[in-house]
């Protein structure tokens, strides 16, 4: 059988390999935190942002954002019902509410006029999906916040070093969160990322993050309920010398991304979904769209292509149809995402032949 075309994975190279000997070898002692640091130094440069805490996820990034924004119970916050649900949970955790509204069809991400229909006197924050690398529509999100005096968290989970109109995705609300799972373009492993320009809002997130230690009477003192949410220093060293070579790798996702493009064009009864215009996509994960006449289903296409060994997967499920979340909107865009969706693989060790073998495999059975 042919070698497994992978859904993901993640370039190792001797940099890597350099790196967490180094933390193995002197990470520990007075060096317990060099590598964490030195790698919040590094997406702080990269982004131009002064403040940067690395986390033990995304999901922990994102519930510090909203803990530090001061979101609890009887607030709102409106979010993208077509993400991983990661994106969702920490909305949850803080007792708030999460209201799930549709996404734009050219790019899966947040609508924005979605948004403005779903703002109500509870509402305290948007939550802002950069949805498989790609940008969302910042510019309206943003007028939408600053008319209804909102606050803005970007989940930039896999799409670190993308931008919109020349602008970092992270840095353009209060919080950008992102991601060093080990699906993602850069890796740690796991481990995530928050960054702000606020350093109040950044001490708020540190002491959170550390158990709500702040020290006021004696050693180890905790002042209130807080979180083990820091980021250690062996994935912290890996995923340092995988932000170094951020530019790399993102080339390399948008080179297979354009493989695609080349190789589907035409192709009847799906589309890609493309970044919008202005803006620069990670292309981390490949999204595709069949059409409801397609020949085969979505769940009968994927098991031909697992017979093929061909990793594919298929687009995340609505969040508001999850148990624990309150149904709040038709959404049907999402609906058909939910339904039709699929990401093509885009692991790092693919080949031009690879991605070719799976689009010959998709014409045939689409």
């Amino acid at each position: 059988m042919r070698e497994k075309i992978n859904y993901a994975g993640p370039s190792i190279t001797a940099k890597e390999e350099e790196y967490v000997l180094e933390a193995v070898r002197n990470g520990f002692y007075s060096n317990y935190r060099r590598h964490t640091q030195l790698l919040e130094g590094s997406v702080g440069d990269l982004l131009g942002v002064p403040h940067a805490l690395a986390t033990n996820s995304c999901t922990a990034a994102l519930h510090l954002a909203l803990l530090a924004l001061d979101i609890g119970p009887g607030d709102e916050v409106i979010t993208t019902d077509s993400t991983c649900v990661a994106s969702a949970l920490p909305i949850a955790y803080t007792g708030a509410t999460g209201v799930f509204v549709d996404v734009l069809p050219d790019t899966w991400c947040l609508d924005p006029e979605a948004v403005r229909r779903a703002v109500t006197p509870r509402t305290r924050a948007i939550l802002v999906v950069h949805w498989n690398g790609h940008p969302a529509a910042m510019d309206e999100i943003l007028a939408i916040a600053a008319e209804y005096k909102l606050k803005v968290i970007e989940d930039g989970a896999p799409s670190l070093g993308a931008e919109y109109k020349g602008r970092k995705v992270g840095t353009m609300g209060e919080f950008g969160c992102f991601s060093f799972q080990g699906a993602k373009v850069a890796i740690g492993g796991m481990g995530g990322m928050l960054v702000t320009h606020d350093q109040a809002l950044i001490r708020r997130a540190q002491v959170l993050a550390s158990y709500g230690r702040t020290d006021s009477k004696m050693m180890y003192w905790s002042d209130e309920v807080g979180f083990n949410y820091g980021m250690p220093n062996l994935p912290a060293a890996l995923a340092l010398a995988q932000v170094e070579r951020l530019p790399e790798l993102i080339a390399s996702k948008r080179r297979m991304f354009a493989w695609y493009e080349e190789l589907l064009a035409g192709a009847p009864r799906m589309r890609l979904i493309r970044e919008a215009p202005g803006t620069l996509s990670t292309c981390c994960y490949p999204p595709l769209e069949i059409a409801p006449d397609a020949r085969l289903g979505r769940a009968a296409l994927i098991t031909a292509l697992k017979g093929d060994n061909i990793d594919i997967r298929p687009a995340q499920p609505r969040c508001s149809g999850m148990p624990m979340f309150e149904r709040r909107f038709p959404n049907p865009v999402a609906e058909g995402v939910e339904t039709r969706g699929l990401i093509l693989p885009s692991a790092f060790n693919l080949t031009r032949e690879d991605i070719a073998f799976v689009c010959e495999r998709l014409k045939a059975l689409v």
